[in-house]
């Protein structure tokens, strides 16, 4: 069997730059079709799914959204595993919620606590900061309507911080928790948190 030597040069060629620049490899048989490989093994280990437009092995900076409780229960970005150390922004995407049935619709009772959603660190200290979203509670000071309060909420400023690594979620602080109100259908209110630049 002979094989054209052009082959052979095109192919050495094609290595030496793919090892130049970072190429990265996604084997045939990887077991995860988004599990990408770099030649230089530089590839970070939460690289996304192999996209044509995007940088296969740029780190991930998206840790998606949660919903929060009524009910004071911690809810976790990442699915509860830890993040690395960066510079990260919380955006609020959705819903409200009532401190009591006879008060009005929101996110944070207080601007700077003590009832109100806290982004917390279990391991980094505990409550970081008060999470986006509108304050108040009392008829007059907060939204009669839930659509009135996602509607404000939509235009609330992110929430910036510089985190150390570790798990990251927010929690309701309030008491008492029997009397607060889901937002409807669910909808209690939401973030996303990223390092997106």
């Amino acid at each position: 069997m002979t094989i054209d030597r052009n082959i052979i040069v095109l192919v050495a060629v094609l290595a030496g730059c793919g090892a130049r620049t970072g190429l990265v490899v996604v084997p045939a048989d990887a077991a995860r079709p988004d599990a990408a490989i770099a030649i230089d093994g530089d590839a970070s280990a939460d690289a996304g799914p192999i996209d044509g437009g995007h940088d296969a092995a740029a780190p991930r900076c998206d840790f998606g959204v949660i919903v929060g409780t009524v009910d004071g229960s911690f809810v976790p970005w990442n699915d509860g595993a830890p993040i690395p150390a960066g510079h990260y922004r919380i955006r609020y995407v959705d819903g409200c919620m009532k401190y009591s049935g006879a008060q009005d619709w929101t996110v944070n009772a207080y601007a700077a606590g003590p009832y109100a959603y806290w982004i917390t660190a279990p391991t980094r200290g505990g409550q970081l900061a008060v999470a986006p979203g509108t304050v108040g509670f009392m008829p007059g000071s907060a939204f009669a309507t839930f659509d009135e309060c996602v509607a404000a909420n939509a235009a609330d400023p992110i929430v910036e911080l510089d985190f150390a690594g570790g798990v990251l979620g927010v929690e309701l602080e309030d008491s008492p928790y029997t009397d607060n109100v889901a937002g409807e259908g669910g909808r209690n209110p939401s973030w996303q948190l990223s390092s997106c630049p």
